[in-house]
């Protein structure tokens, strides 16, 4: 008995070291977690309340990689009071590098989750501040970037701590570089082709544009770093590789300065003596007319003759841009220029086929007209 509690009470003295140091860790990971997540709750909490709105939702999403952080100190400490009384070298050597590595890694989820919350709060915080609202495509443009930037430089320093060579990695990439861009060419332009609009904002979200080439034309959703999504007008969803942008012509009716109208009125030949007047009077009308923009100027003029009618050339601009708005003004506009025509006493021209007779018509035999009325041919 006596041999049996000097053997436990030995054991226990000869790893007390090793258990208060894991207690400690352990210790250290519970209050940290819980005085971490007080923190940063109470920082939330204060920047809601002085109208900091981004700021809290930075310390919320930050909470996450903290505790990952403080729980991989923790267990870095309880593995060191572990392996220290058990001469465990192997581990001992190992530690420091994962826990760099890891610790490393959770500031990268941690920097990606804060410029997460950049893109999504940040419009909103300029416009609050500043009364106006940044470029969509810039925010975004400069989130994806501020990504490629954080995962490179975690990744190599990553690699460094792993005893990789970063110039062999890089003399290896220049060859194999070679062969995969034969493989990736069209990643590669799709990538440039996402540069280029990002740079020459031909478009941003929100408007329509046409790809007359692809026969293609819809809402642009999203631009991302192969492909832009357009919605149709028929609510069918588009992917367009962004290196088409490159090479291919793109239409962005949005910033049109005006809709153009562009139309024939045709009047009979008939109505040719009045066919002066009834120009001038359409002419005054559409130069007169409140949703025309004429400084980009409007012309009314008899054009040709035409098949079957007297040709007035209609061409001029409105001031909307909105399509529809555009189609309404039209509407009007020809509805009114077709009472100018009545008003004249003439009237519009329809396809009209002649028939010129040589001849007398021959007359009906007496049996055929018998026929027609319903009798009996006689025999």
């Amino acid at each position: 008995m006596q041999n049996l509690v000097a053997g436990t009470a030995s054991f226990w003295m000869a790893h007390l070291s090793t258990i208060i140091g894991v207690a400690v860790a352990l210790l250290l990971g519970i209050g940290g977690t819980a005085s971490s997540r007080a923190a940063l709750g109470i920082l939330a909490r204060w920047s809601e309340r002085h109208g900091h709105r981004m700021r809290a939702a930075i310390f919320a999403r930050l909470l996450p990689p903290v505790v990952v952080g403080i729980w991989a100190l923790a267990l870095y400490f309880t593995a060191l009071a572990v392996a220290t009384p058990l001469r465990l070298t192997g581990l001992l050597a190992i530690l420091p590098v994962v826990l760099k590595v890891v610790m490393l890694l959770t500031i990268a989820w941690a920097a990606l989750r804060v410029v997460a919350v950049g893109e999504r709060a940040y419009p909103a915080h300029v416009a609050a501040r500043r009364g106006e609202t940044p470029d969509p495509m810039l925010v975004d443009a400069i989130g994806k970037i501020t990504r490629i930037l954080v995962v490179a430089v975690i990744g190599m320093m990553v690699l460094r701590e792993l005893n990789f060579s970063i110039a062999s990695l890089l003399a290896f990439g220049g060859v194999a570089g070679i062969a995969v861009g034969f493989a990736a060419q069209g990643v590669t332009a799709n990538l440039f082709g996402a540069l280029v609009v990002y740079l020459d904002r031909p478009f941003k979200v929100g408007e329509w544009i046409v790809l007359p080439s692809q026969n293609v034309y819809g809402t642009v959703e999203h631009i991302g770093w192969r492909t832009t999504t357009l919605r149709g007008f028929d609510t069918r969803p588009y992917y367009v590789p962004n290196q088409i942008f490159n090479s291919s012509v793109v239409q962005t009716p949005p910033r049109m300065q005006a809709r153009q109208i562009s139309t024939t009125i045709a009047i009979r030949y008939a109505d040719f003596d009045r066919l002066e007047a009834i120009t001038e009077a359409c002419r005054q009308h559409v130069d007169n007319h409140p949703d025309i923009d004429q400084s980009l100027g409007a012309m009314v003029y008899f054009d040709q003759y035409g098949t079957h009618a007297l040709q007035i050339m209609v061409w001029c601009f409105t001031r909307t841009v909105v399509w529809a708005e555009s189609l309404a003004i039209q509407e009007r506009l020809l509805i009114e220029l077709g009472r100018i025509v009545r008003l004249h006493g003439a009237e519009l021209a329809l396809p009209v086929s002649e028939v010129r007779l040589a001849g007398p018509m021959p007359q009906a035999a007496p049996a055929d007209m018998a026929m027609a009325a319903g009798g009996v041919r006689p025999g």
